[in-house]
């Protein structure tokens, strides 16, 4: 299995092409409000006004025909693009629809296998309350996902090998996420900023536009998002597994039980598939838990230790240290200060 590179791709240097697609009765809030903060995301650092010369990301909303689709309030949405001379995108976005149906229509059954077509091409596809549509396509057969409480019946129905959690406000892959609600919208845009872009480009954004912080395990499954871009199933469960489990952390021989595989064969294929061992994954989700913390409460240090799994506060200010160049401490203090100048 090839090693994935992480974390070393140079920023996109062209706008990164994103459809959004307009299935029947689409929330228009859904379409918009995506396509509003991809755009304004280029902006933020921009010289003037001109949102084409900024921008970062191509947005164009792509239907079967170039015909208006009427959302269900009535806002009449103008496609830029037909499915069939739409071309290849780095991102597709599938937004909520009003009062879908079970079964799949002749509407939704072009939308699914031009979805199967951009994915199998390498898109990044992300659903804003469409999981319905995305069940429908194939695409969540044996995942995780999460999406409309409305929908939750016809799913587990339906696709019951899908792991439907309409609970989760975020649930996110290396190649899907699914969102719910209007609130981890902005979350998940500044993931795909700092995916192309780089976290510079998304710290900036965040700043600017969103004022609450996700809860932490959500913010811990955008994070290793990141880590998941190999395909190897077995190693996929048990980085599920130390997300959930940080405290204490599973030893390996349990990790290994737990997916079928040798302690050894688990070492080597999590090595090759994530670029780097269990142990230092394991370091790294319990300093981005840390992070997350010690940026969006007022917990003690020692209490924060102890969350992520830290044998002491101490422990927790050596790890900080290491990897991010700073203590604790430091690190609150200066995220506070920066809010205050806000």
């Amino acid at each position: 299995m090839k090693r994935q590179i992480l974390d070393t791709k140079a920023p996109a240097t062209a706008p990164v092409r994103v459809a959004i697609l307009l299935p029947e009765r689409p929330w228009a809030g859904s379409v918009l409000l995506v396509r509003d903060l991809l755009q304004a995301a280029g902006t933020l650092a921009a010289r003037n006004s001109d949102i084409a010369a900024s921008a970062l990301f191509d947005v164009r909303l792509v239907a079967r025909s170039k015909a208006p689709v009427i959302s269900f309030g009535g806002l009449p949405l103008t496609p830029d693009l037909t499915l069939k001379r739409s071309g290849e995108f780095s991102v597709v976005v599938v937004p909520a629809q009003f009062a879908p149906a079970a079964e799949t229509t002749e509407d939704d059954a072009a939308y699914c296998q031009w979805l199967c077509r951009q994915h199998a091409g390498g898109a990044l596809v992300m659903s804003f309350g469409g999981a319905l549509l995305l069940a429908k396509s194939g695409l969540l057969a044996g995942r995780e996902a999460t999406g409309l409480l409305s929908e939750r019946s016809i799913i587990r129905r339906r696709f019951p090998e899908i792991r439907y959690r309409s609970s989760l406000r975020i649930v996110a892959a290396a190649d899907i996420i699914t969102v719910c609600g209007i609130g981890p919208t902005v979350d998940a845009c500044a993931h795909l900023i700092e995916r192309f872009f780089g976290m510079q480009r998304a710290r900036r954004f965040l700043r600017h536009t969103s004022t609450e912080a996700l809860p932490a395990d959500n913010k811990l499954a955008l994070w290793s998002a990141a880590y998941k871009r190999h395909g190897d199933a077995q190693v996929l469960a048990v980085q599920e597994m130390l997300e959930r489990e940080m405290d204490p952390v599973p030893g390996l021989a349990a990790l290994a039980q737990h997916v079928g595989l040798s302690e050894r064969s688990l070492s080597r294929r999590f090595a090759d598939a994530v670029g780097f061992n269990v142990r230092q994954y394991v370091a790294r989700l319990r300093l981005e838990h840390a992070d997350h913390l010690l940026t969006t409460s007022r917990m003690a240090l020692a209490h924060v230790a102890r969350e992520c799994g830290y044998s002491s506060a101490s422990a927790l200010s050596r790890a900080f240290a290491l990897m991010r160049g700073r203590t604790p401490r430091s690190h609150r203090l200066e995220h506070a200060a920066w809010h205050q100048r806000r």
